[in-house]
């Protein structure tokens, strides 16, 4: 540890510095349960500076509502401390400079993944009334489950800072939009063309606009055009769109989107995730016993027939069967053409993949998770800190029920379930889980 180091910020035991930028220093911190977080610390004279903590209370108020989608979600902060910092999910993996810089420009396809989730980080960032102004590719990370964005949150309590305005310039030359460098308005569009100037070092290892002294790129980014030489053919219109020095020419990210989606294959669930406990629901085990109900169910028809000449009280009780047998033979195969669905809990949280969709509720959004009867079937119950805008599965008492535990299987394999459940949620997520 650094001499310097703080050991502690808020409930974070520092373990070791991660890296400085304009903002402070950012440290690997570790909470008391074990999980590793991101623990940017401001530098000292900003921590003087009271219209920057205002600006960092009110900026991280608004990033906390970009609610991780392919960026880094904020976890907790603290804008009253000596100096203001807040904790961020940290997100194993090195950023895109540093993957270049170790192994060249990235395949075709891995750009336009990049792309995607870089287009989904700014949909979700500009909802929030945010603008990242810094976008570059050293603040985008290379996780397990796709790009994550980072520092969009400090982005505007940089401004009008001691820092700034004794002559520091916000943003990084060669990803600076034109607006940027001409001190015009900037707006949402800015972000989009520091996408497109990310794009092109992801796929040539450079930016679009050489290399050279700091004055030099900034005249080239406002007055010259971008230089697009190893940009793949089928990417270079849409890079050349995102690079428009009229803002108003520039697509949007919810547009972007669109435009890569249909020649991207997005993976569903990482090969490389962390791994944990899964759980999932069967269609073979139903359409097994569907199919013995129905030849059971058969058996009793023939019975019941006039033709096998059985007696009257034989008959009745065939036919009774019959209906019985028909019943559970239909709830059978109705529950073998439901979708499939797949639980995975980890330290991370809890992960459910229905259908091809994956959903992930991360750790630090759970309030209470449980196992609890819904009309006498276990189902997993999560209860989220914030109110849940998309549901897989019908509200329950305040929370969401995500996961039918077993429900296809005999008791005896659903109470082995529901057990193995309940230990692996004591493991992973010990400070959420509700053992009643």
């Amino acid at each position: 540890m650094k001499v310097d180091q703080p050991q502690h910020i808020g409930q974070y035991l520092l373990v070791s510095r991660l890296g400085r930028g304009a903002m402070g220093t950012v440290y690997l911190g570790q909470t008391p349960d074990g999980r590793h977080v991101a623990v940017k610390v401001a530098r000292a004279e900003l921590a003087d500076d009271p219209r920057f903590r205002e600006r960092f209370r009110r900026e991280v108020e608004m990033a906390r509502a970009v609610g991780g989608v392919a960026t880094a979600a904020v976890v907790d902060f603290d804008t009253r401390a000596p100096r203001p910092w807040m904790a961020t999910q940290y997100v194993p993996g090195p950023n895109l400079q540093e993957a270049v810089e170790s192994n060249g420009p990235l395949p075709e396809a891995d750009v336009r993944r990049l792309a995607l989730g870089l287009a989904d980080a700014l949909t979700a960032i500009h909802r929030a009334g945010l603008v990242h102004r810094d976008l570059k590719p050293s603040n985008v990370l290379l996780g397990a489950d796709g790009p994550r964005v980072i520092d969009f949150g400090i982005s505007r309590a940089l401004e009008h800072s001691a820092l700034t305005e004794t002559g520091m310039v916000f943003g990084t030359p060669g990803f600076l939009s034109p607006e940027q460098i001409t001190g015009h308005e900037i707006g949402p569009a800015s972000d989009v063309f520091s996408l497109g100037a990310v794009l092109v070092y992801a796929c040539t290892g450079r930016g679009p606009f050489g290399e050279g002294a700091t004055a030099s790129m900034l005249y080239r980014a406002v007055h010259g055009s971008p230089d697009l030489d190893g940009v793949p053919a089928s990417l270079r219109p849409l890079v050349s769109r995102c690079l428009q020095r009229d803002p108003a020419r520039r697509p949007e990210p919810a547009e972007l989107t669109k435009l890569l989606k249909p020649a991207t294959k997005v993976l569903v669930k990482p090969a490389d995730t962390p791994p944990g406990a899964r759980f999932t629901t069967s269609r073979l085990v139903p359409v097994f016993w569907g199919g013995v109900n129905l030849f059971a169910a058969l058996l009793a028809a023939a019975i019941a027939d006039p033709a096998a000449r059985a007696n009257g009280a034989t008959q009745l009780l065939a036919i009774a069967a019959f209906v019985v047998l028909m019943i559970r033979a239909a709830r059978f195969f109705s529950i073998a053409v439901r979708r499939k669905v797949s639980l995975e809990v980890s330290r991370e949280g809890v992960a459910i993949t229905r259908a091809g969709a994956f959903k992930q509720y991360w750790w630090y959004e759970l309030a209470r998770v449980r196992v609890v009867p819904h009309r006498r079937r276990p189902w997993l119950v999560v209860w989220l800190k914030e109110p849940v805008q998309r549901r897989f599965f019908r509200a329950h008492h305040g929370g969401v029920r995500v996961y039918p535990v077993a429900h296809e299987r005999s008791r005896r394999r659903r109470e082995r379930d529901v057990a193995e459940l309940r230990a692996a949620l004591a493991w992973y997520l010990p400070r959420s889980y509700d053992p009643r």
